[in-house]
């Protein structure tokens, strides 16, 4: 547990620094367009909970092995992400950036999803398809994570709420080996959201921009490959319940781009939480009531991991949850 008061700590101090010196570097965001906040913020969240993390795996001798590869990449996808928030980088060259990462992570930190679980009766081993669908996996929990940061605390409490489902996994099943990373995430993200919830400040002092939503994804992403058999032996298909509203959300809202025949990347007001804000709940409310449906969604993928249900039920129910969701949401 010490890595996550090192990391809480960490985090905090690195915010309040980090603000005094983002406006000299240009890392600030600027209201306009579609977005709702009324004042420059600056967007050094990520960048803090990344170093936040990294001293209290330093602090406790937790950086190496797979966890040491896994961060030097997440390091690199956080400097891509300071770019992308600083001049805005094509998607192409994102996308590229992304999918090498993910590659050095998947070949070289234990991040490859091997197979999907007994869906139709045996279990599906994915065989020399292992890497390539491991990838699509990973780059799509990246964007998920970087689509759904559209509102006040949203990024970070579903990401908080996942890492809560995932600490409980690890802890029961005596995962210990990968708990001092999951105490650090707990922690950076906790310090985070005390300065980017609404619930604590009357504004967001900090944004974590692309650096940090990118960065989230990509850890929830080797967490994700480790629950699904990598390190503890669970059906697959708990990822999906694990990852919640984010996965949710994107694929409706990239299914709906694609009819539309727009680009997957196109920004546009039709996320779940802008939906909700244009029906005339605030902001706030909005993401509580996400959040909520965020630990029901966790709540269920754990309780599915520890009573063994079954990959066929595990997987067709959230299809089934996917399907209400997206005719909810398919004419907003």
């Amino acid at each position: 547990m010490q890595e996550f008061f090192v990391s809480l700590a960490g985090c905090v101090v690195l915010i309040l620094l980090l603000r005094v010196v983002a406006n000299y570097f240009g890392l600030v965001d600027n209201p306009g367009g579609r977005k709702q906040h009324a004042q420059p913020t600056p967007t050094v969240g990520g960048l803090a909970m990344s170093l936040a993390v990294l001293l209290a795996l330093l602090w406790n001798g937790g950086l190496s092995g797979n966890v040491a590869v896994l961060m030097g990449c997440a390091v690199g996808l956080v400097i891509l992400g300071i770019f992308d928030d600083k001049i805005g980088l094509s998607v192409s060259l994102r996308m590229m950036i992304q999918v090498f990462l993910v590659l050095v992570v998947i070949i070289g930190a234990g991040g490859t999803i091997t197979h999907l679980g007994a869906l139709f009766g045996s279990d599906i081993q994915l065989g020399i398809f292992a890497v390539p669908f491991s990838v699509i996996a990973f780059v799509g929990g990246i964007n998920a994570m970087n689509m759904i940061d559209g509102a006040d605390g949203m990024a970070g409490k579903m990401a908080l709420i996942t890492m809560l489902g995932v600490a409980a996994i690890f802890y029961v099943t005596g995962a210990f080996e990968l708990l001092p990373l999951t105490w650090a995430m707990l922690g950076a993200l906790i310090g985070f959201l005390l300065f980017n919830t609404r619930l604590l400040v009357r504004r967001a002092w900090v944004f974590m921009g692309d650096a940090g939503s990118m960065w989230l994804g990509f850890v929830l992403g080797w967490f994700m490959a480790q629950v699904a058999g990598n390190v503890v032996a669970a059906e697959p298909a708990v990822v999906l319940w694990l990852f919640g509203v984010p996965l949710l959300d994107t694929l409706t809202v990239m299914i709906r781009r694609k009819r539309r025949k727009t680009s997957v990347f196109d920004a546009d007001r039709t996320h779940i939480h802008h939906v909700l804000v244009d029906t005339g709940l605030t902001i706030n409310y909005s993401v509580l009531l996400l959040s909520g449906i965020q630990m029901i969604m966790v709540g269920i993928g754990v309780l599915f991991y520890f009573t063994h249900a079954p990959a066929s039920l595990v997987f067709w129910s959230f299809v089934l949850v996917f399907a209400a969701y997206y005719y909810w949401l398919r004419d907003s």
